[in-house]
C-alpha cells in the first residue's frame, strides 16, 4: 500500500476559517479518479481543524468498496488507520438494534404495535399515557414518552463519580444490569401520548435491548453477533471486545487531545470487556471499517427483509422531512432519499454512516477525536455533493 503526505495549496479548496496553510497529512489516497478527488478535497478540509488525529472514510459506489485513511491512529505513531483496526460505533449502534427488532417481526416473534408490557414480568400500569400503551415502533423512532434516564441518583453520588476517571465510573456504571432497569421501569412515568412526539432517548432503546433479550431468550449480544455473521459475514462487529483483541482497538482522543483511557481494572476470569451499560447513554457495538462496509452494502442494496424494514418510514410530519424508521433517520437531500445515523462517543470516536439506495452510494466515516459531529457530517455532506 503506498502511503504519502499530500500538501494542498489553498487555491485548491476553502480552507477553514482562521487557517492560513495546509498542513501536511499522512494519507493512502491514490488521487487517480474523480472519486479519490471528491474525498481527498473534503478530507483535507477536516484535517485542517486543531486537534484532529486520524481520519478513516469508507466508500460503496456501485457495487464496489474505497476505503481513504488520513492521518494517525495513534498520535505521534506515523501510522495510518487501517481497515481492520476496532472502534466504538456510538450511536450508529442503536441502528442494530432497530435491524434485531425488525428481524423478531419478521420471525413472527413480535409485532411492531405491540404493547412493551407483553414482555415484561408483572404489571406496569405506568407505562402508558391516558390508556395508550408503549408499543415497540414508539421506542424505536424515539416517539416512546419515555424519560431519558431510568433512575435519577443522589446528587451526592453523581459529585463523586464526577471525581473517578472512566474506567472507575464505568466499573459504577456496570453494576446497573438488566434487573436494575426492571425493577426502576415500574417508576417511570410517561409525559406524553406515545407514537406522537418525536425526542431522541437512549434510555428507551436501551430498554429495547431488555425487551429484545426477553423476545428471543437470549443476550442482545449471542442475537446480533450471530444474525450478523450469518447474514453479513461480519465477524468483528459486537458489542464485547475480547481482551486478546483490545491491541487492535484505535486511539481514541477527547476534545482536548488527551487519549481516552476506557479500559478498567479487570477480573481475572474476564474473557473480554462489555462496552453496553444499561444506564448511561445508549446501546454500543464496536467494529471496524471492513465489516461496516458490509454493513454499508447491505443497507444501499435493501436485499435483506430485516434491513429494508428497518428503512419503512415509522413517524414523520410528512416524507420531505425529517423522518425516522426503525432507528434510521431519514429527509430528503436535494430530491435524493436519504438515510443516516450519526455516532459521537465518550471512548474518543465520532462516526457517521449514511446511505442513499437510490445512488447506490454510502458512507461510513470515522474519526478518532471530539472535534465535532457536525464536522464530520458535513465532510460527508461535501463527499456527497462533490460526487
Amino acid at each position: 500500500m503506498k502511503i504519502f503526505y499530500a500538501l494542498i495549496i489553498a487555491a485548491l479548496f476553502v480552507l477553514p476559517a482562521g487557517a492560513q496553510i495546509a498542513k501536511p497529512v499522512l494519507t493512502d489516497n491514490p488521487l487517480k479518479d474523480h472519486l479519490d478527488s471528491a474525498v481527498h478535497k473534503g478530507a483535507m478540509v477536516y484535517m485542517q481543524n486543531t486537534g484532529t488525529v486520524g481520519l478513516s472514510i469508507g466508500v460503496y459506489k456501485n457495487g464496489r468498496n474505497y476505503i481513504y485513511n488520513y492521518g494517525e491512529s495513534v498520535k505521534g505513531s506515523g501510522r495510518l488507520p487501517t481497515p481492520d483496526q476496532m472502534f466504538n460505533l456510538g450511536s450508529v449502534a442503536k441502528t442494530f438494534v432497530g435491524t434485531m427488532l425488525a428481524e423478531a417481526v419478521l420471525e413472527n416473534k413480535a409485532k411492531l404495535t405491540d404493547d412493551i408490557r407483553l414482555y415484561l414480568p408483572g404489571k406496569y400500569p405506568n407505562l402508558e399515557y391516558q390508556g395508550h400503551p408503549v408499543r415497540l415502533v414508539d421506542i424505536a423512532n424515539h416517539t416512546s414518552g419515555l424519560p431519558s434516564s431510568s433512575r435519577d441518583f443522589p446528587v451526592a453520588v453523581m459529585d463523586s463519580l464526577k471525581k473517578l476517571d472512566l474506567p472507575g465510573q464505568i466499573a459504577f456504571y456496570q453494576r446497573y444490569n438488566q434487573d436494575s432497569l426492571l425493577k426502576d421501569l415500574h417508576h417511570l412515568k410517561i409525559d406524553t401520548i406515545p407514537g406522537t412526539k418525536y425526542h431522541y432517548n437512549g434510555n428507551a432503546m436501551m430498554i429495547l435491548i431488555l425487551l429484545l433479550e426477553r423476545i428471543y431468550h437470549e443476550p442482545f449480544e449471542t442475537v446480533v453477533t450471530q444474525y450478523l455473521k450469518s447474514h453479513f459475514n461480519m465477524y468483528d462487529t459486537r458489542t464485547r471486545v475480547p481482551l486478546k483483541q483490545l491491541d487492535r482497538f484505535m486511539q481514541g482522543y477527547d476534545s482536548n487531545g488527551a487519549p481516552v483511557q476506557w479500559f478498567f481494572h479487570i477480573n481475572q476470569r474476564d474473557t473480554d470487556i462489555n462496552t453496553t451499560l444499561f444506564y448511561a447513554g445508549g446501546p454500543s457495538m464496536n467494529s471496524t471499517m471492513n465489516d461496516m462496509l458490509k454493513y454499508l452494502k447491505a443497507q444501499v442494496e435493501e436485499t435483506d427483509p430485516a434491513v429494508k424494514l428497518t428503512h419503512q418510514l415509522t413517524w414523520g410530519p410528512k416524507p420531505s422531512d425529517f423522518a425516522i424508521g426503525l432507528n434510521w433517520m431519514y429527509d430528503l437531500e436535494n430530491g435524493v432519499k436519504d438515510y443516516y445515523h450519526t455516532g459521537h462517543t465518550g471512548l474518543g470516536f465520532n462516526t457517521v454512516c449514511e446511505f442513499y439506495p437510490t445512488e447506490h452510494l454510502g458512507f461510513m466515516i470515522v474519526v478518532n477525536d471530539n472535534i465535532s459531529q457536525d464536522k464530520v457530517s458535513q465532510l460527508e455532506s461535501d463527499i456527497h455533493k462533490a460526487l
